[in-house]
């Protein structure tokens, strides 16, 4: 028989019981250890809206919390986008293999870059596999053209679950790796590889400079009046600085770049309307989205390579998305037409 008068669990000591007090009258109840105080706080602290993106906390510094109460500077962001702009377009224009490679070096640092953010959470990419296969995606692009790059791209997710599979995690681990991988790919180097498609199948080398001068038109046009103008949050829950009024002068911005650009290529304006904006819509898309996964891993920027924006990521999170439907549109608007296409 057990004794329930003077039972006493095993688990918590004699100085984990709180007494009663006369003033509340509440029973004596068993405190949590530490242990489950500890988990406790852990779970209380971590993101949950990705699934596959369980952050560790770590300490925020005080270079990180001035960063994270000031803007991005103005002068550097935009000086930085028209440097890559001019480095893309003279090697596009005078040696277009080092166009190529330059592509497939951003592609890489980018595919790093977002290694080295999600380094505090207890998923893993398959980096070797992931790196080969998203050169081999460009280079199919830029040889062969979309019906390649369609079929790398598949043999790259294809080869990143045998290699999760031949790994040491099991059931759901592995699951979420597999999902991570998969995504990585078509995050960054299946969209980035649009921009080979853009230089070799859009009628001119200076398709990729067009679109790539409207995305710099769209995030400038962005900045501006959303610091300037900005008094309607878009989606305080992702990113408190965007607002409906740094939208419309996205919006704005990439439509005239675009209408401009389009009779210096030879296609119809409205083509140019069209364009800039799809490419601001989701180019906000891309902006949002990253700024989602930022915020679940905890850290302002992915990377502190480029003054006034941060890491490359995050400079080409609009491009990558833009790249895609920019693709589309050009693609049929220059083979509907009969009139010049810059050469």
């Amino acid at each position: 028989m057990v004794d329930t008068e003077n039972f006493q669990s095993p688990r918590f000591s004699e100085a984990s019981v709180s007494p009663a007090t006369p003033e509340t009258g509440v029973h004596p109840v068993t405190r949590p250890s530490r242990r489950e105080n500890r988990a406790a706080t852990q779970r209380r602290k971590r993101g949950w809206g990705v699934p596959f993106l369980k952050v560790k906390p770590q300490p925020v510094t005080s270079s990180q919390s001035k960063s994270r109460k000031g803007g991005r500077n103005l002068v550097a962001a935009t000086g930085v986008g028209a440097g890559l702009l001019a480095a893309y377009g003279l090697t596009l224009f005078l040696v277009k293999p080092l166009f190529a490679a330059l592509c497939v070096v951003t592609i890489v640092a980018c595919l790093i870059e977002f290694r080295h953010a999600i380094r505090f959470t207890d998923r893993h990419l398959g980096m070797p596999i992931v790196v080969i296969g998203g050169i081999g995606i460009y280079i199919c692009a830029w040889q062969v053209g979309l019906e390649a790059m369609l079929t790398a791209t598949l043999l790259t997710m294809a080869a990143a679950l045998l290699w999760q599979l031949a790994g040491p995690y099991r059931g759901e681990d592995a699951l979420k790796n597999v999902t991570l991988s998969t995504l990585t790919v078509a995050y960054i180097p299946f969209l980035g590889s649009f921009l080979a498609l853009l230089a070799v199948e859009c009628g001119a080398p200076a398709t990729a400079v067009f679109v790539l001068s409207v995305t710099l038109g769209s995030d400038t046009g962005g900045y501006l009046c959303g610091r300037f103008l900005g008094r309607h949050h878009m989606s305080p829950s992702i990113s408190p600085r965007k607002t409906w009024e740094g939208f419309a002068g996205s919006v704005l911005f990439a439509v005239t770049v675009s209408v401009t650009g389009t009779f210096w290529m030879g296609i119809p304006w409205f083509y140019g309307i069209i364009l800039g904006v799809l490419m601001a819509v989701v180019g906000t898309i891309g902006d949002l989205s990253e700024s989602l996964m930022k915020r679940e891993l905890g850290i302002k920027d992915m990377g502190h390579l480029l003054p006034g924006h941060g890491g490359l990521l995050d400079r080409m999170d609009s491009i990558l998305m833009a790249a895609p439907v920019a693709y589309i549109v050009l693609k049929f608007a220059i083979f509907s037409q009969q009139g010049p296409v810059l050469s």
